[in-house]
């Protein structure tokens, strides 16, 4: 994906899924969603879509990080 889209739209893509990505839940699940898509996201808004930035901050705050 990376190779078709750009390194920035294809964490959008990932991001913008319905369902959390294996990469995400795996961070989760050992305690490092800082280094998840969604937190990079996050920390850095001016370089993504609104669309992402919102779909980050809803996903973190379902977990519980909002």
């Amino acid at each position: 994906m990376i190779h078709e889209h750009g390194i920035l739209p294809a964490v959008e893509r990932i991001v913008l899924k319905r369902t959390e990505s294996v990469g995400y839940t795996a961070l989760a699940e050992m305690g490092l969603k800082e280094f998840a898509f969604e937190a990079v996201i996050l920390r850095h808004t001016e370089h993504f879509s609104p669309e992402a930035v919102a779909r980050s901050r809803e996903r973190l705050e379902e977990d519980g990080d909002g």
